[in-house]
């Protein structure tokens, strides 16, 4: 790790098209701007660490067989704490067609439960996700993964960091939408459409 000593004003640059700037320091707190290209997600550091453990903590552990002859995912960069794994496999939850499984190619014991926001939160930010993604929103499924806990505590979607997929293209990327507020540990029961939630409950 570099550290570098910067007073208000004073800038790093990082590459040829990064910028950091000091824009003020006081009170044991220092405000940073950083210029970078849109393709370059920046985000806080707590907020990426809040999603990996999510990412970890929605890792399901029902038994599923490959599906035979279906067509992999690849999920662009890995999943945050997870990016080992790019590779996946959609597969249908028994008796819950609205969900689907998202079943590792290099690793079937990690796998996902997904929703898609669409269909489960009405009013989720779909222009957000796709923005942020570089996928068009009339090609994209913006797919949410649940956390459904196996000691029957209620489950939670993680609406702050959603996968959105490119149907066409056949890939994902999983987005963080941390200007939005929304939350990495939403209750279902509050966020979701109800006549859904007999699906995971």
């Amino acid at each position: 790790m570099l550290t570098f000593t910067r007073r208000a004003g004073e800038r790093i640059v990082i590459g040829d098209n990064i910028e950091v700037t000091i824009l003020d320091v006081g009170g044991g707190r220092v405000r940073v701007g950083v210029t970078a290209p849109r393709s370059i997600p920046i985000h806080r550091g707590e907020v990426v660490e809040r999603i990996e453990a999510e990412n970890r903590r929605a890792l399901q552990s029902a038994a599923v067989e490959a599906p035979q002859g279906a067509e992999v995912l690849e999920i662009r960069g890995g999943l945050l704490g997870l990016r080992a794994y790019t590779r996946f496999w959609p597969c249908e939850v028994p008796d819950t067609p609205s969900l689907r499984l998202l079943v590792a190619e290099e690793d079937p014991a990690i796998r996902f439960v997904v929703a898609d926001a669409a269909t489960w939160f009405p009013d989720y930010p779909l222009d957000a996700a796709c923005s942020a993604s570089g996928i068009a929103l009339e090609e994209a499924v913006v797919a949410v993964i649940l956390v459904i806990p196996s000691d029957g505590s209620p489950p939670s979607a993680n609406l702050l960091a959603p996968v959105v997929i490119s149907m066409a293209g056949r890939f994902g990327v999983q987005v963080v939408l941390d200007a939005t507020g929304l939350s990495s540990r939403a209750p279902l029961d509050e966020v979701a459409d109800p006549a859904l939630l007999a699906a995971v409950t």
